[in-house]
């Protein structure tokens, strides 16, 4: 890794305009703090319904498939820049942050969610991005922008590698379980049901049936820090790789009401604010040469002071507990106790907690306790910033489309 650079820690929100288009002379936060890492980045996320964009900056420790500079995160409106030099996350060094492109495939498109049936051996629908998606339980498929959440998810260190190439992963953490794929083959239409599949039994679910490891299983989210309580609750799970995945914040939109005796206008802004979630669970995937073992950590603040998300990955029976020690340190006892506790009895869950959609993008509903008086203030939606490292965690999680729920590491 190269050496440690300083980069621009700050958090800021403006307008889009009518046209859709961002002034990121004026969008470009420049707050007074800086961190240190191995790697700057900078997040933008567009809201273009409340006419309102974020940017949030600071450190990580890796740049998601070896990729410098900025790309769309698996949607138009998420691009997400990294970079090596000192305090080069800015709209100035990055080009105003414009995304670079990639190939263009096309994909068969087809939801069940409302109730259609799609063939399995047939694309009838098609759609255009720059990779598919196929999610095997939900009988989803569909197209994603720039680079796909699970190559982030899985730490690839070199995404262009597999370029033209299917990449499947299965994961189970609580009682969630996403088990699908993305690929980019030029000749299109690679994420086809029965064909995708075929490949996933084949490679993932039946590779190396004899080199598992069992790991801790948890899915859960406070407004508090965790605690060595949040373990007693875990279960464990058997794959080729344990994870977990750490995010300490979620990005909201904010709606401000204003009424007065010329006119009623309602203003947006985004924020953050402080939501805790942890996943932890098991995962295989279709190639070691895929994935890498490890953590990536981001930060912001001065001294990196606040630890924004934690994505690790590893090979050794129960190895994501010694993360969640890491980051809790009342957290007490070895591998296989949980404070006295004898180690949960394994169980092999299968029930899918969450719908996910095939768009990469997932809206969270607010809590229902804001009111509404002269002056007002509401939360109109959230969006889970996984970098999962965030994020996610985060959630609710990954791979194609659970991974803008799970991790990106949270915003």
């Amino acid at each position: 890794m190269s050496a440690a650079v300083v980069c621009e820690s700050c958090f800021g929100s403006c307008k889009i305009s009518k046209n859709g288009t961002v002034d990121y002379k004026k969008c470009d936060c420049r707050g007074t703090e800086s961190c240190l890492g191995d790697v700057c980045f900078a997040k933008i996320e567009l809201f273009h319904e409340e006419h309102v964009a974020s940017i949030q900056k600071g450190c990580t420790t890796h740049v998601p498939g070896g990729l410098d500079g900025c790309y769309h995160n698996g949607q138009s409106e998420s691009i997400h820049c990294y970079c090596t030099t000192e305090k080069c996350n800015n709209g100035k060094k990055l080009n105003n942050y414009k995304p670079s492109t990639l190939p263009t495939v096309e994909c068969c498109d087809c939801s069940e969610i409302d109730g259609k049936k799609c063939d399995p051996a047939n694309c009838e629908n098609h759609c255009k991005g720059n990779y598919c998606v196929a999610d095997l339980i939900g009988n989803e498929q569909g197209c994603g922008n720039g680079l796909p959440k699970l190559q982030n998810f899985l730490r690839m260190t070199d995404y262009i590698k597999w370029q033209g190439s299917t990449i499947c992963a299965r994961y189970e953490a609580g009682l969630s379980v996403i088990n699908g794929c993305t690929c980019t083959a030029p000749t299109g239409n690679c994420n086809q049901m029965n064909k995708t599949r075929e490949y996933q039994v084949k490679n993932v679910i039946m590779r190396n049936p004899d080199s598992q490891h069992y790991c801790y299983s948890l899915n859960a989210r406070s407004s508090k820090p965790f605690s060595s309580e949040t373990l007693k609750s875990s279960e464990t799970c058997e794959g080729q790789y344990c994870f977990l995945t750490y995010t300490t914040s979620e990005l909201a939109v904010e709606s401000e009401e204003y009424h007065d005796a010329i006119s009623d206008r309602t203003e947006f802004i985004s924020s953050l604010r402080t939501s805790y979630e942890i996943l932890a669970g098991c995962m295989k995937v279709d190639s070691d040469q895929k994935i890498s073992v490890g953590c990536t950590k981001e930060f912001s603040g001065s001294q990196n002071s606040s630890l924004l998300s934690k994505q690790c990955i590893c090979n050794t029976h129960l190895c994501n507990y010694d993360f969640f020690a890491e980051e809790f340190a009342d957290v007490g006892g070895k591998k296989g106790k949980l404070h006295g506790k004898k180690l949960p009895k394994h169980k092999n869950n299968h029930k899918v907690l969450n719908n996910i959609t095939p768009n990469d993008n997932i809206t969270l509903n607010a809590d229902d306790d804001n009111n509404t008086i002269t002056t007002s203030s509401s939360t109109s939606f959230i969006r889970r910033a996984c970098s999962v490292g965030n994020n996610p965690i985060a959630l609710s999680l990954i791979l194609f489309w659970f991974l803008e729920k799970m991790l990106e590491p949270t915003q």
